[in-house]
């Protein structure tokens, strides 16, 4: 489906040639390469402009394939960090799983502790309440021995 960056720039290249032997053509209105015998000036320098263009062409063919090398790399470069930061992004993603196991089992643990908790303090409460009771009973007994003694 998509054009490489070399085909493309070569494509452009060659239409750059195209269009400017057309222009050429077009300035010497016909008489160019027809007109000049095969020994003379105009021929001569119309075979010049001609190599002008190819190696003008060549410049631009090799300057394109030159950015296009250079933005391969580039992409190249891109793509793996891309991939480094697809791996790191993995890496936080398990950490962060493991984490959350780790907090949710913290607060499982925290409501046990709780409800330990307040099973310890219902506890405190009735054994005070149970030593309240016997204290007033060691007071009756105490008051009753006393008052038994004289």
């Amino acid at each position: 489906q998509e054009i490489s960056v070399r085909a493309r720039a070569a494509a452009a290249a060659t239409r750059i040639a195209q269009l400017a032997r057309a222009m050429y053509l077009q300035g010497e209105g016909g008489r160019g390469r027809r007109a000049a015998s095969p020994g003379s000036q105009a021929g001569l320098s119309g075979a010049g402009f001609q190599e002008q263009i190819e190696y003008g062409c060549k410049i631009l063919q090799e300057s394109c394939f030159s950015k296009a090398t250079e933005k391969e790399k580039e992409l190249a470069s891109l793509r793996e960090d891309v991939e480094g930061l697809r791996r790191q992004g993995e890496g936080l993603r398990e950490k962060n799983q493991a984490l959350d196991a780790e907090l949710a089992e913290s607060k499982r643990r925290n409501a046990t502790q709780l409800e330990e908790n307040r099973q310890a303090a219902q506890m405190v409460m009735q054994l005070r309440g149970q030593v309240s009771k016997l204290g007033r009973f060691r007071q009756k007994l105490e008051g009753a021995v006393v008052e038994g003694d004289y």
